[in-house]
């Protein structure tokens, strides 16, 4: 396939922040939302699109790869009258990203990651365009905050500095328990329906396959205890419990219920059902142990199963991995991470544009029924067809993925479609088209229905409680990442538990629960 077209290339390192959005009250986010602005209208193109005349926007974004001749570049052409002129990071983006920023030397358009404090910075410091000073060229913007008012949290001092990457609709994914189902049956082993199940489990699987790594995971601590966390009765970090007097924020080191945490894995580390490894595995290096048949659960994306059973199938036609059901914890819950309805990543236009009006009609252009297609699909007639008044991908684009790695995935990167190329408002139906059967079918194990809960974007805070927070959570979760892999692997002892958790309360732990509890508070009161 003909992708890596004309890429620029760049590469920095990951620079971290809190979360930041306003402290303005809802209804006045929604009122600043759909009401013109203070900035002098402009009439609408006369020939109904984004521009009179055809323009160029320079537009940057972080991904890995895009085929930059995919014909979907010419049909938003031919919509909008706006040509991209794409430039794309495929490594470090958020560094990239944030020396533009520091630097005021923005293109056209960029994109910012949800959750970065460099976000915050940019819209106070007037880099960005404030979106709703210009909200009558958005009425699809308009529209779907009007119904979907989580977005509101994104706002910085009560408006809108970004175009939201949105889902209008997801086959939806957790972080889910994904296990051997075959080697369960050949030992004849049942599911585990606990978590003391699963540890049994795992070790039956380690004396059945001396070589093999039961249990693996990638990159940090972070990213093994988040869904493992909450799963048992606790969580990481600061998070939104909905079982602790009706929804409430917890830091989840800091409290008692997060220790049978380390005890379950450290016991798992200690007995070798863990990869020794997990901390520093890449994505890649966890992948390929799982597709390759040598590690046999994970706690994490459950789509990944897919491309996993692919690979495992030429040399075991029985390999199979399934999602489990939700174990039920020490405190009989039975619940699990499913991920947010919306990205809610920020697509923002400089302040220094000159053609304010045609950017915010040409990116209000993608929310509305024919860009929501197009980023879907691609164009009709070259990669879908209309049949009963739906798109269809045409069986030519199926045959031609069918035996690809990824189909879905190699789809979009040659198409430009879908999240992580040019899509805002993400439908992702394709992927039923071109995923195997039990994607579809572990999506209807992941409703709240079954135990599972949608991340939650954090309230809106107000500018003293963003800089408290700053400095907090810079100390608290410093404190976390330095330790939780020294409980896991034993450096550290677990009965030393308690002693660090006071350590976190003394270092403003509770302070955080208090900030986010309030700002959430007075959140849901308007």
């Amino acid at each position: 396939m003909n992708r890596h077209k004309t890429m620029l290339l760049s590469s920095v390192a990951l620079m971290l922040a809190v979360t930041a959005c306003s402290n303005s009250s809802q209804k006045e986010v929604m009122k600043e939302a759909t009401k013109e602005g203070t900035t002098t209208p402009k009439p609408a193109a006369a020939s109904g699109k984004a521009s009179d005349v055809p323009l160029t926007v320079k537009i940057l974004k972080g991904s890995s790869s895009i085929n930059l001749q995919a014909p979907l570049f010419d049909y938003i052409f031919e919509k909008t009258n706006v040509r991209i002129q794409l430039e794309l990071v495929t490594t470090n983006f958020e560094q990239k990203a944030q020396t533009i920023i520091a630097t005021n030397s923005l293109p056209d358009i960029m994109e910012v990651a949800y959750g970065k404090q460099m976000y915050v910075d940019g819209a106070k410091n007037g880099l960005f365009l404030p979106i709703s000073d210009y909200i009558s060229d958005a009425p699809n913007l308009a529209k779907i905050m009007k119904e979907n008012k989580e977005i509101a949290k994104n706002n910085i001092d009560g408006k809108i500095y970004s175009f939201p990457k949105l889902g209008a609709w997801k086959l939806q994914l957790a972080q889910g328990a994904m296990i051997r189902y075959d080697l369960l049956e050949e030992l004849g082993l049942e599911a585990p329906k606990t978590f003391d199940d699963l540890y049994k489990v795992l070790k039956k699987f380690k004396e059945a396959y001396p070589n093999s790594i039961p249990y693996t995971g990638r990159e940090n601590a972070f990213n093994l205890l988040k869904p493992l966390a909450f799963a048992m009765g606790s969580g990481n970090r600061i998070y939104y419990d909905p079982n602790i007097e009706g929804g409430k924020y917890v830091y989840g080191q800091a409290h008692p219920e997060f220790k049978p945490v380390l005890e379950f894995t450290s016991k798992l580390f200690k007995e070798k059902l863990l990869d020794p490894d997990y901390a520093v595995n890449t994505s890649d290096a966890m992948k390929e142990k799982l597709a390759s048949g040598r590690s046999l659960f994970y706690y994490d994306n459950n789509s990944f199963g897919v491309n996993f059973n692919e690979a495992l199938k030429p040399k075991n036609p029985k390999a199979r991995f399934e999602l489990l059901p939700l174990m039920k914890n020490d405190r009989g819950q039975t619940r699990g991470w499913m991920y947010k309805k919306d990205w809610m990543h920020n697509i923002v236009i400089s302040s220094k544009t000159k053609n304010p009006h045609e950017l915010v009609r040409f990116l209000d252009w993608f929310y509305g029924e024919e860009g929501t297609r197009a980023t879907a699909y691609g164009v009709e007639g070259v990669n879908y067809k209309m049949e009963n008044g739906k798109p269809v991908i045409l069986d030519s684009i199926i045959k031609k993925y069918a035996q690809t790695k990824d189909p879905f995935r190699n789809m979009q990167t040659d198409l430009a479609t879908g999240f992580e190329q040019l899509a805002l408002n993400v439908d992702e139906h394709p992927m039923i088209e071109t995923s195997a059967p039990e994607l579809v079918k572990w999506k209807d194990m992941i409703t709240t229905e079954k135990g599972y809960v949608y991340e939650v974007v954090s309230p809106p805070f107000t500018n003293d409680e963003l800089s408290r927070l700053k400095t907090l959570q810079s100390k608290v979760d410093t404190l976390v990442d330095q330790e939780m892999d020294k409980f896991i692997i034993g450096v550290r002892p677990v009965s030393d538990f308690d002693k660090f958790s006071q350590q976190l309360i003394d270092s403003g732990a509770l302070e955080i629960e208090k900030i986010y509890n309030e700002a959430n508070q007075r959140y849901q009161k308007q």
